[in-house]
């Protein structure tokens, strides 16, 4: 029986454990967070005998490292702050545990640990979402198909099923700070086989989701570590979308010109406040989840290049919905799923790597097909065009 431990209890910690509850037969899930509100409120939704809460400080390396030594595979769903990850790490390798991250906060930093995770006999897999995540991870199963992968693009977006209801046609999923990081900060791309920076609201294209129409397709600071193993493997053109119905991303730039996002303080009525901040406030309220509206997931990854001796052109893609049933939004359903997966995969297959590596050096070949067949199971269909 396998055991895992989840660090997080929100709506994506929630997420992960009811989701390797109900496909890992027999498991046993502990899930950890210092907010014990937020354990009531998961043993309330997930209501199963082999789920267990703990009151767990992940600043307490000792303790938490105690709990991860129990574990098969750790997930960290811990907020997105570098404190969390060094602290995860830090236990993790007292552990020597295995582990995956939902996300992927200053990648470039967690290599920071790699060769003291390589000592310690374990891996960590970060970056194991929907984006950074599975979609990485089709990028890198393109790479490892095609004799030599030219070109890729991902196109992602999390949206309404109807257009005209959520205030700017939007609905925060997660929450607005994150959201607010990834529309204002500049995208790095590879162009000509190099790394390049694209200046944010200033890149968008026009996209067509099938059944939906245009939409905007903005290009943000989503490849991670695919800026670093994609350079390695020659690809000469690669970038990574965010997809919004047409006008949101306008409505965003205008705020900004216009100081909404500001981070120095201003004073009103002799009080200092962020700009920042309070429009976070404001937005987190404006754009909140509405009972009852569904949401959907698009992704898209197009790759081409060369094999057998031709030039071609390969896909994946996915439309999922919310699952209203279970209360599960579809950006909660591919956030966690691939992650739950992933930490399935590294609980049952004897994977012959060590250190920080990541996922699209994991999840290729029979890993990938593995993944696909956990996805579907879950009814998220990868289709192959």
């Amino acid at each position: 029986m396998m055991k895992y431990l989840v660090l997080g209890s929100g709506l994506q910690g929630r997420a992960l454990a009811y989701d390797l509850l109900k496909f890992d037969e027999g498991c046993s899930v502990t899930l950890g967070d210092v907010n014990e509100e937020n354990l009531k409120e998961a043993e309330r939704l997930i209501s199963n005998e082999n789920l267990t809460t703990a009151k767990i400080d992940v600043f307490d390396i000792k303790n938490t490292a105690k709990f991860m030594a129990e574990a098969d595979v750790v997930v960290n769903s811990l907020p997105h702050s570098w404190e969390f990850t060094k602290s995860f790490y830090e236990a993790c390798i007292k552990a020597k545990a295995k582990a995956v991250f939902t996300d992927y906060w200053e990648w470039k930093r967690q290599y920071e640990f790699d060769e003291q995770v390589k000592k310690a006999g374990s891996l960590v897999v970060p970056g194991l979402g929907i984006v950074p995540g599975f979609g990485n991870i089709c990028v890198g199963q393109l790479a490892y198909e095609f004799d030599q992968l030219e070109e890729a693009a991902i196109y992602c977006g999390g949206l309404p099923v109807e257009r005209g209801v959520a205030p700017l046609d939007y609905m925060v999923l997660f929450n607005v700070e994150s959201l607010l990081d990834l529309y204002l900060t500049d995208a790095e791309v590879i162009q000509d086989g190099k790394t390049a920076v694209e200046k944010h609201f200033k890149n968008i294209e026009t996209f067509i989701i099938p059944g939906y129409g245009p939409v905007d397709a903005m290009k943000t600071d989503g490849l991670y570590s695919l800026n670093k193993t994609m350079k390695e493997k020659g690809v000469k053109r690669l970038y990574e979308t965010t997809l919004r119905y047409p006008g949101h991303y306008q409505t965003m730039e205008l705020l900004e010109e216009c100081g909404f996002f500001d981070k120095e303080l201003i004073e009103v009525n002799g009080v200092k406040v962020s700009p920042r901040e309070v429009s976070e406030k404001i937005l987190n309220n404006t754009m909140k989840k509405i009972p009852g509206v569904r949401d959907f997931t698009y992704l898209l990854v197009r790759g081409k290049g060369l094999k057998d001796g031709k030039y071609i052109e390969k896909s994946y893609e996915i439309l999922d919905y919310s699952d209203e049933e279970a209360g599960l939004t579809s950006m909660e359903r591919t956030t966690a799923y691939p992650a739950s997966i992933a930490a399935t995969i590294l609980a049952h297959d004897d994977i012959d790597m060590y250190g920080v590596v990541e996922p699209e050096r994991v999840f290729v070949g029979e890993r990938f097909e593995k993944m696909v067949k956990e996805l579907a199971k879950r009814n998220v269909i990868v289709y192959e065009k």
